[in-house]
């Protein structure tokens, strides 16, 4: 024991000066590293940005106690901590169900959210679960796991507290669909992109429900502030969903190295913008975990595929992923002919596919009269109970058909692994700048890692078995899907016939190089981690891995750009505690806000045309702006929620990134004048033949170059105050 004790002191030693060498290098970084900056630049907003933080911390937590609670009450045997993990992603799953039924007709709002609370706050108070007094001792994963959320707390939530609106590029049309929520108190499945510059394929339904509940559920009055104050409790859920995919797939501890590993990535670089591409995989690694759980439960079967469903909400194209890889997954339990498992994970999969739906009608805009959508979720949700309700794990087969079984697992895990490996060469070799080859010049040592992570998975699967990681092959599979899309691409694109369908295309590409296969890496590098803990020496595991991850190995001049490289984790503090100090949004009047004096007070303005029953859900403004760049256009929508048709003077009709959008042209500006719109804005000098004010407008905002009219004929309608 003391000889134990001591290479842990050492191992932690030799770390701590490995982490003071790390911040000696990145001395001369662009992005400065200091605490003390960032704090000192935090300090104007923190009032506010701290007490949005504690009253949405508390409400999720809230919720997450009675979610977790209620359900370790009705299912005893549950393990604490997977009720734990189902009940801090419990209020994403249950704010898309909610929204979808109650929204439509107004009753998503604080009374009904807060009603529940209460009613699952009693239930539980005279149902508690029988929960042991005496401590349950932490794993190895679990403990690697909370290590990483407090490596990445050291800066992150400086950052946090230093981003009233989240701080990265291309991301606030999240807050801006919440904030629609939010202030009309209603919920437009078809009808709810205010921010008007991305096209239906861009809507994220689960997420934008989840973030207007803890704006409502928190008595946050902004949306977008509520939305930044849980980055930190959302990047703990992506750690710790990681540690429990990683379990599920091969061991604990090589769940809790694969979460350490996430450092690793770009992930959290850009999570910090809240976009649904990144915080997704909470629910996606969930959602497999919960499915392929070893212990075959049926409550994790039924909750992992509910969570898969609303991961496609999310995003789709993450969630649709993971339903490919754990359609990939139920083939392996009817390979191991373990029939009654995998016919249930198939019915509950299916379920899954109805959950997600409304996605789908969305993003291709195909409206629904309600209640088809909510109709939809409800039939998804009774589809999984249902399936995962009939299996019975206890139903076992004869000795001899499992062993036969179990061996034609082996060997599918083997060949999977195996053939993927082999494609990632013959693709290297056929085309230089494969994706897998942009993902190494990316992220090397991940990259490297996880191939022997591979290679050691293959070994340990041949000569042990697949009893130990049935599932270690749906890693494998997951990454093969960055393969299947560079071959699938220039087939979707020769069936790209308007600049919407080809920025789906394009985005497919974008997302598994940037998001997908960058995520899935972590997994086998973990297990190779996870090897070298468990046989050879926990201690200098432990001193190598998180030398790998602290110290910056490649020193780059000019960094301009780290969304996609493989950077340290002092470089993350140093990137994190310098946007801290220095606020993100440069090129707008305010870095912290976006919004400085003049834009408040049209804020406010608008504010009162809602509170007066001018501005309604159906209001839209045409919006005339010199472009739609995050970096100069008012961003409106972001505080309001009224819907913004922006008129750019620099406009390219031909833009993917615009495809499907309300953005047009000034070539359209008569057309759009002849439509009558509500109101107009004018964030740029407009042309003199519309006259000012307009010919049927009056103007009731002037401030700089901003100038806001209304059609002389409008009347109140009922107002919409908030919550």
């Amino acid at each position: 024991m003391a000889r134990e004790r001591a290479g842990w002191l050492a191992a932690w030693l030799g770390i701590a000066i490995v982490a003071v060498l790390a911040i000696y290098r990145v001395r001369d970084f662009p992005a400065h590293l200091s605490w003390i900056d960032a704090f000192d630049g935090i300090r104007s907003v923190l009032p506010v940005t701290a007490w949005a933080a504690i009253k949405v911390w508390v409400f999720w937590g809230w919720s997450a106690a009675i979610i977790g609670g209620i359900t370790l009450s009705l299912v005893p045997d549950l393990d604490a901590a997977d009720a734990v993990l189902i009940g801090a992603a419990g209020p994403w799953v249950i704010a898309y169900i909610l929204g979808n039924v109650l929204g439509p007709i107004g009753l998503f709002v604080g009374p009904t959210i807060w009603a529940l609370l209460a009613a699952g706050t009693l239930w539980l108070w005279r149902n508690p679960p029988q929960i042991k007094l005496r401590p349950r001792k932490w794993t190895a994963g679990q403990k690697l796991a909370a290590l990483a959320v407090a490596l990445l707390a050291v800066a992150y939530l400086p950052l946090q507290l230093g981003s009233p609106i989240v701080p990265f590029m291309d991301v606030l049309s999240y807050p801006s669909s919440a904030e629609r929520i939010v202030a009309f108190r209603t919920y437009l499945p078809f009808d709810n992109d205010p921010y008007g510059c991305w096209g239906p394929y861009a809507q994220t339904p689960a997420l934008e429900l989840f973030y207007a509940m803890l704006a409502i559920g928190s008595h946050v009055r902004l949306a977008a502030l509520a939305e930044s104050a849980a980055m930190l409790p959302m990047a703990a859920l992506m750690i710790f969903a990681t540690y429990r995919v990683g379990k599920t797939l091969f061991n604990d501890t090589a769940g809790g190295m694969a979460a350490l590993l996430l450092l690793m990535t770009t992930i959290f670089r850009r999570a910090q913008g809240m976009r649904g591409t990144a915080v997704d995989f909470a629910l996606v690694a969930l959602g497999l975990a919960f499915v392929f759980d070893r212990s075959r439960s049926r409550v994790l079967l039924a909750i992992g595929a509910v969570m898969l469903g609303t991961a496609v909400a999310s995003h789709a194209i993450d969630g649709v992923f993971a339903l490919i890889v754990a359609g990939v997954g139920v083939c392996c339990l009817f390979i191991e002919a373990d029939f009654p498992g995998a016919s249930a994970s198939l019915g509950c999969l299916a379920g899954a596919v109805l959950i997600a739906m409304p996605e789908i009608a969305i993003g291709f805009a195909h409206p629904l009269p309600y209640p088809v959508l909510p109709l939809l979720i409800i039939a998804g949700v009774a589809l999984t109970i249902w399936s995962a309700a009939r299996f019975n794990p206890a139903s076992h087969l004869d000795q001899a058909s499992r062993v036969r079984g179990s061996r034609q697992l082996q060997v599918l895990n083997v060949a999977l692994t195996a053939s993927f490996i082999f494609a990632v060469i013959y693709r290297r070799v056929v085309e230089p700048d494969s994706l897998f080859a942009v993902v190494a010049r990316n992220l090397p040592i991940l990259s490297a890692l996880c191939l022997v992570g591979l290679v050691a998975a293959i070994w340990i699967l041949w000569r042990h078995g697949a009893r130990e990681m049935p599932f270690a092959a749906l890693a494998a599979v997951a990454l093969a899907l960055g393969i299947a899309g560079e071959y699938l691409s220039p087939v979707l694109q020769a069936l790209s016939n308007d600049p919407a369908s080809a920025m789906i295309t394009s985005d497919l590409n974008t997302k598994l190089w940037e998001y997908w296969c960058p995520y899935f890496l972590t997994l086998p590098a973990g297990f190779l981690f996870a090897l070298a803990y468990e046989r050879w020496s926990r201690q200098a595991t432990f001193f190598v891995l998180l030398t790998i991850l602290i110290y910056p190995w490649f020193h780059v001049n000019e960094p301009v750009d780290y969304d996609a490289n493989e950077y340290s984790i002092v470089e993350q503090w140093a990137f994190n505690l310098s946007t801290a100090a220095n606020g993100y949004w440069s090129g707008q009047p305010d870095r912290r806000w976006t919004i400085g004096p003049s834009e408040t007070r049209l804020m406010q303005v608008l504010d009162g045309e809602r509170q007066a029953g001018l501005v309604t859900p159906a209001t839209h403004i045409l919006h005339l702006c010199d472009s739609i760049s995050s970096w100069s256009l008012v961003q409106f929508p972001v505080f309001t929620g009224i819907n913004d048709d922006p008129i750019e003077l620099r406009h390219d009709p031909n833009n993917q990134w615009e495809g499907g959008s309300r953005v047009r042209g000034f070539d359209h500006l008569r057309a759009a004048l002849a439509d009558k719109p509500q109101y107009i804005l004018e964030q740029i000098e407009a042309p003199r033949w519309m006259g000012d004010p307009p010919p049927g407008y009056v103007r009731i905002f002037a401030d700089g170059e901003l100038k806001l009219y209304r059609r002389a004929d409008l009347v109140p309608t009922a107002a919409h105050g908030r919550f």
